[in-house]
């Protein structure tokens, strides 16, 4: 028996907490007919169970949705301190991952002619016992292990599993590894610690190529917080973000200024920032103590000494820092993938610095809440256990979901190495490429059948708990590990123990320190796995800052190089480091950046371009002295005319369906290491670029929008937040056509925040997961046939050049059926398939539905899909859809529907309990998923409600107004400092 806990949701509007109900275990040994259930599984009333999301190392709380024992929709957990009710685009498409047509359905072993067989877990697992027994008989640490990042459970376990076989070789590998952020946190205080960011703390916040919206550290948290931090500062004048990279990501287009310097010198742009901050006398009292070491420390650095490296003028530096030491408290970001480059301790160590000096340490920024991430291993230790494979050094080596073949750069020489291993063992629940090469594959379950636990940071400790049974022959990870020692020697067996997998976490989180605190175990462990954890506050540290001179030692005069091109890989906001790519929504989902789906392309700035004689589409050959790819070349403003940028997790292997041979991997061009310092480095300078054939099909979802630097582009629906008085009424009175609709019990309709909207996808993921959507693959997405039922659309006019800052003006607008109270496409449909509903929704019975697609030509919004082909699942894939929504034919009209299936599930739940609805009982896949908060759905005729009240906000206005379609959506303006007024 396994036990599950069984939630009895109501998820609502942020900050709710999902309402619990006492459950019965369930029985998942064996799948069992509906004509005799288990007692606590109602035929289509759905389960919820709280887990944590392992998508990537974030660790975000998530509750999971199971209908009949299949899992069909992953929401945020509201307790959990992490995602606070909310999930990414990743997050999202998790469940995707579950239903995986590539899974491995059982062990395989690879025979004597290089082929992967079907093998028993008895023989499987005798075999890897015997070649453990061989590996131990040769000595120490002659088995290693490779894998995730782990913390509780099976952290001790694999711990004591590697100790019993006489190994030290266990790294948690992670592409991503933060190693200098790690190490100037050593240097400044002695604490080789990730500090804790609280964005939404912040008053001004300073990123140096931190990609926080998009995969940095803890994008969905540090989502919510930028967006409280906006809203907190609407009308400030100088903005809320500062974004200093060459390369603007989804982070930087969300900025209110941005400034470019040279690729390698954003050390420099904080160190001048703190000298301009000692210089001027603005430091916060509180770094009274340091600021002589810092004054020393930072004195090579004035901004007129850096301003030709950095190609940023003095007074741009000055008048940031007089903006970052003024805002209480500020925050200074070090930089992420794309702010990574040889001197990228030394940015961190500056960093730090202007918090110091800003009396950010306390507040935006903490120490003593200890990251999980800062247990991951170092390049240097890959470098020797690379070096070790490849002298004979290991005879066993166990890859536990990691992918270094991959995400590793060809000059480190793993793969060259991982040949040399005689035995290697892949848990990997699907193909990859380190898997393609193992000699033995071990599916270990997916994250949301499996039990286990996760520490993101102190004071958080997630529980994982299956939400459904196990969807093939998988076998848990640890009954493995434990099941293997027990075959071993006996030695090995009294070091793991015989507990089985399940039983051994259930100890580890309610094992009783004394006799007479069982039952309080008991009900301890009762309480986590309804709240998926525990969670408390760790204690801050103030920590001291120590002497770091010595380590900031970068040459402030250091010529540019002239007439050479800077290569950037940065991580995809969908794929992460390419795990996510054999995800089919991910891929059809368009890029929030470049709008592009089902296929990768290469970022160059438009005026490189016309230099290359490179065009839209071109294939581009990009060569460093480490490697060479090719891809279609897209051109992209928001960059500096001397840097390249291409999305990592592209060029995948031919095993995997979706993602197999799609493009190159920006990791080809990588170096091992960065120069002078053993850590990771994305970046590649000295590239060739060229053009190397005609052009190829892009796959844009979105019309091209000119992204030029301009001084003059009107806005758009962008205002100055100095204005109040935003709102202007129309010049003509409209004419009403038809009669007004009556609305006796609800006006359903929708707020949606441009100024937090980050462009993120995540509510379209949710979208496609909640209501069925289809995905059509990428030759009807070439020909403009995609499903989905919202969009974000990127509209970027300009980018304002303003006193030496650039402006990047972007607005993300999502879009989606407009519910129109006088809707253009109810009048001209014949069948009456379309019809405006009593409670304002613009319904669509799909089988009236005949097809004409005059509402489509009718909608000015353009948000109606038709279905031009039966589009069906590849098994097990439709094992993942609602049964609460019907799925299309052929030949139908379909589009959002504000989730009516959610309102009618909350009427019928207000009826059960005797009342009326309340504010927040009906939230939409696209408003409960949202990182940002930027969508809140509700009842327009109740005058208390959020929607009502954000639908009266003067920032208000409805899309194409001028049109009298009188929609239930309002969108809110984004603020951008220094814009002009808007236009009309």
């Amino acid at each position: 028996m396994i036990e599950r806990r069984q939630f009895l949701k109501t998820i609502g509007i942020s900050g709710s907490a999902a309402l619990l109900e006492q459950c019965a275990p369930t029985p998942t040994d064996e799948l069992i007919p509906y004509l005799v259930a288990p007692d606590n599984v109602v035929p289509g009333v759905a389960s919820y169970y709280a887990t944590t999301c392992r998508q990537c190392p974030a660790g975000c709380g998530a509750i999971v949705k199971t209908m009949n024992g299949r899992i069909t929709k992953a929401e945020g957990n509201p307790a959990h301190p992490i995602s606070r009710g909310r999930l990414c685009v990743r997050g999202q498409a998790a469940v995707q991952s579950v239903y995986n047509p590539d899974r491995f359905r059982t062990p395989i072993v690879r025979d004597a002619h290089g082929v992967f067989q079907p093998i028993s877990w008895a023989d499987a697992e005798s075999l890897l016992a015997a070649k453990l027994r061989a590996a131990m008989q040769g000595g120490a640490d002659r088995v290693a292990w490779i894998g995730e990042l782990l913390t509780g459970a099976l952290d001790t376990l694999t711990s004591a599993w590697l100790s019993a076989l006489d190994s030290r070789r266990r790294l948690f590998y992670e592409t991503f590894d933060y190693e200098p952020l790690v190490e100037a946190g050593d240097i400044a205080f002695g604490r080789r610690e990730v500090p804790r960011y609280e964005l939404d703390r912040a008053a001004f916040i300073v990123s140096f190529g931190a990609e926080f919206l998009e995969t940095w550290l803890s994008n969905v948290e540090f989502t919510n917080g930028y967006a409280r931090a906006r809203r907190q500062q609407l009308r400030d004048p100088e903005g809320t973000l500062l974004v200093v990279a060459p390369r603007l990501s989804l982070t930087g287009l969300n900025a209110d200024a941005w400034i470019a310097p040279r690729p390698g010198s954003e050390a420099l742009v904080a160190l001048a920032m703190a000298h301009a901050i000692v210089g001027d006398g603005l430091a916060h009292p509180s770094a009274g103590a340091d600021l002589r070491a810092i004054e020393s420390a930072v004195a090579p650095y004035s901004p007129e000494r850096v301003a030709g490296a950095i190609d940023v003028d003095a007074a741009t530096i000055r008048r940031m820092a007089r903006r970052f030491a003024s805002a209480r408290p500020s925050l200074a970001i070090g930089g992420g993938v794309t702010g990574s480059d040889p001197h990228a301790v030394q940015l961190e160590l500056a960093c730090l610095l202007l918090n110091v000096l800003a009396g950010n340490v306390g507040e935006s920024i903490s120490y003593g809440a200890a990251h999980a991430v800062d247990r991951l291993a170092t390049r240097r230790e890959i470098l020797e256990t690379t070096r070790a494979m490849a002298s004979g050094a290991v005879d066993v080596l166990l890859v536990h979901h990691a992918n270094p073949i991959f995400t590793l750069p060809p000059p480190v020489g793993f793969a060259d190495a991982l040949a040399r291993v005689p035995f290697v063992v892949s848990f990997a629940g699907a193909p990859d490429e380190t898997t393609d090469r193992a000699h033995l594959v071990l599916p270990d379950h997916h994250f949301l059948e499996s039990w286990g636990d996760y520490a993101p940071r102190a004071g958080v400790a997630s529980l994982l708990q299956p939400a459904a049974a196990p969807l093939f022959d998988t076998r848990a990870t640890g009954d493995v590990l434990i099941e293997v020692a027990n075959q071993i020697t006996a030695d090995t067996a009294r070091a793991v123990g015989s507990t089985r997998w399940a039983d051994y976490v259930r100890s580890a989180w309610s094992e009783p320190t004394t006799a007479n605190d069982q039952a309080a175990a008991a009900a301890g462990w009762e309480a986590a796995l309804h709240s998926g954890g525990r969670f408390e506050a760790a204690d801050a540290v103030r920590p001291t800052l120590r002497d770091v001179a010595r380590a900031l030692v970068i040459d402030p005069d250091a010529p540019a190089a002239a007439d050479t091109y800077t290569f950037i890989a940065c991580p995809s906001t969908h794929f992460y480091d390419g795990r996510g790519a054999n995800e089919s929504w991910l891929q059809e989902v368009p890029d929030p950046i470049a709008k592009i789906s089902w296929g990768d392309w290469i970022e160059i700035h438009p005026d490189a371009a016309r230099r290359l004689g490179i065009v839209d589409g071109d294939v581009v050959r990009v060569t460093s002295s480490h490697g060479q790819i090719e891809a279609a070349a897209h051109l992209y403003a928001g960059m500096r005319p001397d840097v390249i940028a291409m999305p990592l997790g592209y060029g995948r292997s031919r095993s995997s369906r979706h993602a197999g041979a799609r493009g190159s991997n920006a990791a080809l061009l990588l170096p091992p290491e960065a120069a002078g310092s053993p850590h990771a480095v994305w970046r590649a300078s000295g590239v060739r670029v060229e053009r190397a054939g005609p052009r190829r099909i892009v796959i844009m979802l979105q019309a091209h929008v000119a992204s030029r630097e301009d001084t003059s582009a009107p806005l758009g629906k962008i205002v100055d937040p100095a204005r109040t008085d935003v709102r202007e009424p129309p010049e003509h009175a409209p004419v009403d056509l038809f009669p007004p609709h009556e609305h006796p019990a609800h006006r359903w309709g929708m707020a949606i925040d441009l100024n937090s909207c980050t462009g993120c996808n995540a509510c379209v993921a949710a979208c496609y997961a909640e209501n069925n959507v289809a995905v059509v693959g990428e030759q009807f997405c070439a020909q403009g046939r995609e499903m989905s039922w919202i969009r974000i659309e990127r509209h970027a006019h300009a980018i304002v050049s303003e006193s030496g800052l650039r402006r990047p003006a972007t607005v993300f607008l999502p879009m989606l059926c407009q519910h129109c109270d006088e809707a253009p496409c109810e009048a001209v449909c014949p069948v009456y398939a379309t019809y405006h509903n009593p409670e304002g929704l613009n319904a669509q019975v799909y089988a009236r539905c005949i097809g004409t697609r005059f509402c489509s030509n009718n909608c000015p919004y353009k948000v109606r899909r038709f279905n031009w082909a039966r589009i069906g699942w590849d098994a097990p894939l439709g094992e993942q859809l609602n049964p609460d929504v019907t799925v299309r034919s052929a030949g139908v009209m379909e589009k959002c529907t504000f989730c009516i299936q959610r309102i009618q599930a909350a009427k019928r739940t207000a009826k059960l309990d005797g009342r009326s609805l309340r504010d927040g009982d009906v939230v939409p896949a696209c408003a409960q998923t949202c990182p940002a908060e930027a969508i809140v759905f509700g009842d327009l005729h109740d005058p208390q409600s959020r929607v009502s009240r954000l639908s009266a906000d003067p920032r208000g206005y409805h899309v194409l107004e001028e049109l009298n379609t009188r929609p239930a959506i309002t969108y809110l303006r984004r603020s951008v400092p220094g814009a002009p007024a808007d236009e009309r």
